[in-house]
């Protein structure tokens, strides 16, 4: 990706898997993803109020959950407690595709690695900012 993807959404209700496999997620608005935002796995950057997190980010269909397409960003390494209302999120980088896995437990592994994939881009892209 040779620019960078900007845009805000207005934070929806989930399902809670994410939360329920360790790895809590901010589901966002679908109608408010740019068209020209591929199916895929990404690393970005999220920011709420005047605040910016580090964040892997799921955009297209669930497949292990045999489940409808979401947006849905994972803050790296902070909790919050209160899901905000709006999220303005900054697309950095393209990791993967979206991938079918038999097993939920072989779902976390990998989203494991793609979290350590992207504190390692995004390290990369604060440090060119």
């Amino acid at each position: 990706m040779n620019h960078t993807i900007t845009f805000t959404a207005s934070a929806i209700s989930g399902a809670g898997r994410g939360k329920n496999m360790g790895v809590p997620t901010i589901n966002v608005n679908l109608a408010s993803v740019p068209e020209e935002l591929t199916d895929g796995i990404y690393a970005a950057i999220v920011s709420i109020d005047d605040s910016r997190y580090s964040a892997a980010m799921h955009y297209g269909p669930r497949p292990v959950f045999d489940d409808s397409r979401a947006c849905e960003v994972h803050l790296l390494d902070v909790t919050l407690y209160d899901a905000p209302s709006n999220v303005t999120i900054e697309v950095v980088e393209r990791i993967r595709d979206i991938e079918d896995f038999p097993s939920t437990a072989q779902l976390i592994a990998k989203i494991q690695d793609d979290i350590g994939r992207c504190r390692g881009i995004l390290k990369a892209y604060a440090s060119q900012s």
